[in-house]
């Protein structure tokens, strides 16, 4: 018995320290075919949840369908469950996106064993997760004063391209973090001179503290060039460089 115990404390520590080993060991989704499996993440997942980790700030170019919400949603739990008193707010651009990331959450806390000494969710709904070390999830969908009021120690916002008056937005939700808090910015391109490619450029370049991770749509190891013509012939040009290949100037 005291050699298992020890085992369990040295897996707990484990799990504190490293984030990808934490979600590939103890983590379960919800799969849309099989149901709820173990989440296995791919080699570009293992990088972007050690990027959140070892960067204050990071935007992510992205293609579609690489499962970056999930991934997001991993972090989100991570960093709830082992450290007190994080505040973690993330900002989608509808109710039932929120409503479906907090879902996310859920169902990978409710099926984390008990002996992790996971802390208890102190309150839930539909919207938010608050835990009984002091540490709350919360979605909210885009809205003028979204997030403003809050002091907080992890943003996500999740298709930020495609938030109306994100340059206000971002004005305002920028000095919540001004406390340590980090950011995780998340999108497909939509377009030049919007405030999510001008953030895109200057990380890109060096000029700001933003670190960049791009991820078009060949970094998922089950894709292959036959993937991408199947998927191609049902989308317009604009389509093909917003969703696949993270072209900003061609997909405005």
């Amino acid at each position: 018995m005291p050699q298992a115990r020890n085992a369990q404390v040295e897996e707990i520590i484990r799990c504190g320290k490293d984030p990808v080993h934490f979600t590939n060991k103890w983590l379960k989704i919800t799969h849309p075919e099989k149901g709820l499996i173990g989440f296995k993440t791919f080699p570009f997942q293992d990088d972007c949840l050690r990027d959140f980790k070892d960067n204050r700030f990071n935007i992510v170019l992205k293609s579609r369908q690489l499962g970056l919400s999930t991934i997001t949603a991993a972090y989100a739990l991570w960093l709830a469950i082992f450290h007190k008193e994080k505040n973690i707010l993330v900002i989608a651009t509808k109710m039932a996106v929120a409503q479906n990331f907090v879902r996310k959450v859920k169902t990978m806390l409710e099926n984390l064993p008990p002996w992790l000494l996971i802390p208890k969710a102190s309150a839930s709904s539909k919207q938010a997760i608050e835990f009984s070390n002091g540490s709350v999830v919360k979605a909210i969908p885009t809205s003028e004063d979204a997030g403003r009021s809050e002091a907080l120690s992890l943003l996500i916002i999740d298709e930020a391209a495609f938030i109306r008056n994100f340059e206000e937005l971002w004005k305002g939700l920028y000095p919540t973090l001004s406390t340590g808090g980090s950011a995780v910015i998340l999108s497909t391109p939509n377009g030049v001179g919007n405030q999510y490619h001008k953030l895109w450029v200057d990380a890109e370049t060096g000029t700001s503290n933003f670190h960049a991770i791009k991820l078009p749509w060949d970094v998922h190891p089950e894709r292959d060039q036959s993937w991408f013509d199947t998927e191609s012939r049902q989308m317009s040009r604009k389509q093909i460089a917003q969703e696949l290949l993270c072209d900003f100037s061609s997909s405005g």
